[in-house]
């Protein structure tokens, strides 16, 4: 493992450096440090102070509660974020009409010959052609029309050595073997400890050959374009402990961040992209989205994939146009914005969320219920984070936990009984549209979106007494609160049959897979709200608390996080090893959170002006071939 010896005049520390990209001296040495105590801004003062005016015994018991009492908490020290809360879309998607096209039938009926002469294809063709053909299928984002067929394909490639063939071929026959759970080995196999977990790891060494005699990659390969993006999207594959793809990803970036601009297009569009999101950590729909306008200018492109994949995106377009159209009247009807003006209306980011999540027309359900659960989740977290006092949200914590009692519903503030009262009547919705075999599921809804608020009011506690916690005990609620109900109960509602309770009960249970997915979002979204935070007066975030338990500046603890996320994603990468411990449909919808988790994606959530113009490529501009 190489490491870099940093020197300050306290001692040396040395600290590894094999996914920071390159040796960075830092002005002070990465030590623990005694906890400083925090105080609020000034401006923000009088909301942690609340809690010590006034009691709850009133309510504690949820007896007659005076209404008077917390209707004037209303006006005491409230928050406000920097972000604008109204929606950039307005009710744009209620009355928008998709431009005449194809008729319907006629694009299902085309498809449907497309698909046929694609399998014959498939079976048709052998070693790098069909590797290739594997590949593109699936950045096409047509791979679902041809899981049988591809997963014959990858059986077969798995069972054939390319060591004959150039850099290209050997790494993308790795990532595709890998991204789909295979055993990728050349022969030598040991067992190793890492991170606590006992599991086979099969030696990366079929990338020794491209190695001189000193064991770097060899300098030759630099003019390797196509080569060297191969072997960097393979490295977005690795395990924890595979120091060889740590190392191909350091030497490809280097060389593709310089060649980058003298490429030729489609090739540099790839180039550029993948350095800013490795192939691994891309949306599948968005990959879809730029990877169709690139096939398009490929001189070797197969024009029946390509038509193929047109006339699917633009069906699929129409589809969710439909979808989101639904949702937004549903929305409008609910008419939330009178009484919760300072919460954000995303329901449009929202739904481009569940279509991250997934984009394939047999979870049409699941994307709408997903939809609609996390715009409602949307509300919840501004209340905690932005507008309810300490004794408010106190009050809607056990209300949650009462669960529709009545009781708890009278003693909340005014502005918050018909939120929540609108918040169980949107779960009851969505358990009206379960088949009896699945509405067990609602219960470990229920149960998830109550550890979500036990956490919210943990950070709140927190916040309140102005106590700085440790990092470890600061990221637990963060991670935790979040990885049941966001992750895993709320995408996995509407999927059908495939979700059964033993896979839901493992899930909720939050193995490796779905704390990956969780801390992934945590460290990225540490690292770039950081500063709006602090000036809204929300208290220590988890990266605040590590830089003052290691007593670090901003951009060294986000470097870190970095790392921290990328070591979570080498743990996401491990669950998908086969056997896997759920069904792959379900793994996939946790890896593709991870995915939607990029710091542009999150960043764009919040402000929703910044996730315009990429939600307006995937809905409103079909493809034309």
């Amino acid at each position: 493992m190489q490491s870099c010896k940093f020197t300050h005049k306290t001692g040396p520390y040395s600290y590894r450096l094999h996914m920071l990209r390159t040796c960075r001296t830092p002005s002070i040495v990465y030590v623990p440090a005694k906890a400083k105590p925090w105080s609020p801004p000034a401006t923000c003062k009088t909301r942690y102070l609340v809690h010590n005016k006034l009691s709850l015994s009133k309510c504690a018991g949820l007896s007659s509660c005076s209404t008077n009492e917390h209707d004037h908490l209303k006006t005491i020290g409230r928050n406000s974020g920097d972000y604008i809360t109204s929606s950039v879309w307005g009710d744009y998607f209620t009355t928008y009409t998709p431009p005449n096209t194809e008729p319907k039938e006629l694009m299902e009926h085309r498809i449907k010959e497309l698909k046929e002469e694609v399998k014959v294809m498939l079976k048709s063709t052998t070693n790098t052609k069909l590797m290739s053909y594997v590949d593109t299928i699936e950045r096409l984002g047509i791979g679902y029309h041809f899981v049988n067929e591809i997963d014959d394909a990858l059986s077969y490639l798995h069972d054939i050595k390319l060591d004959k063939d150039g850099l290209e071929h050997v790494a993308l026959q790795f990532r595709l073997l890998r991204q789909h759970g295979f055993n990728v080995s050349t022969g030598r196999m040991w067992s190793g400890q890492t991170d606590g977990f006992l599991f086979p790891k099969f030696l990366t060494d079929v990338f020794c050959k491209f190695k001189d005699s000193d064991g770097n990659f060899d300098e030759n390969l630099h003019k390797d374009a196509r080569g060297l993006l191969s072997l960097y999207n393979a490295g977005s594959l690795a395990f924890p402990g595979e120091t060889i793809l740590d190392e191909a990803i350091s030497f490809t970036r280097g060389h593709l961040k310089s060649m980058a601009n003298d490429l030729d297009s489609p090739l540099k569009r790839q180039v550029l992209r993948a350095l800013n999101t490795p192939l691994r950590r891309m949306v599948p729909r968005i990959e879809a989205m730029y990877y169709i306008e690139e096939y398009m200018e490929e001189k070797t492109r197969n024009d029946t994939l390509l038509k193929l994949a047109t006339l699917d995106y633009n069906l699929l377009q129409r589809l969710h146009l439909e979808e989101l159209k639904d949702l937004s009247l549903w929305w409008k009807e609910l008419d939330m914005s009178e009484n919760l003006t300072y919460s954000r209306d995303r329901l449009v980011e929202n739904y481009f969320w569940a279509l991250s999540e997934y984009y394939e027309p047999h979870y049409s359900r699941a994307r709408v219920m997903v939809t609609k659960y996390w715009t409602m989740l949307t509300l919840l977290d501004d209340t905690f984070d932005v507008y309810g006092t300490y004794e408010e949200c106190k009050l809607l914590t056990d209300a949650f936990h009462r669960w529709d009692d009545q009781k708890a519903i009278n003693c909340l503030p005014k502005y918050l009984r018909g939120f929540y009262h609108k918040f169980i009547n949107t779960i009851n919705g969505l358990q009206d549209k379960l088949e009896p075999s699945e509405k067990y599921l609602v219960s470990y809804l229920i149960r998830e979106t109550q550890r979500l608020v036990d956490c919210y009011m943990q950070e709140l506690e927190w916040h309140a007494k102005r106590q700085v916690p440790t990092f470890d005990e600061r990221k637990k609620p963060a991670i935790d609160g979040n990885a049941g109900s966001i992750v895993v109960c709320g995408p996995l509602l509407g999927m059908g049959k495939v979700v059964t309770e033993d896979a839901i009960r493992w899930l909720t249970s939050l193995p490796d897979v779905v704390m990956a997915a969780t801390e992934i979002c945590r460290y990225n979204d540490e690292a770039i709200s950081y500063e709006r935070e602090k000036n809204a007066g929300q208290g220590p975030t988890t990266i605040a608390c590590y830089m003052i338990e290691h007593n670090l500046r901003k951009d060294e603890a986000a470097l870190q996080f970095e790392y921290f996320a990328d070591e979570s994603w080498k743990k996401m990468n491990r669950a998908f090893l086969r056997p896997t411990n759920a069904p792959v449909e379900l793994l996939d919808r946790i890896l593709n959170y991870g995915r939607m988790c990029s710091r542009e994606l999150l960043v764009g959530f919040t402000y929703g002006s910044k996730l315009k113009e990429i939600i307006s490529s995937l809905l409103l501009k079909p493809f034309s071939f």
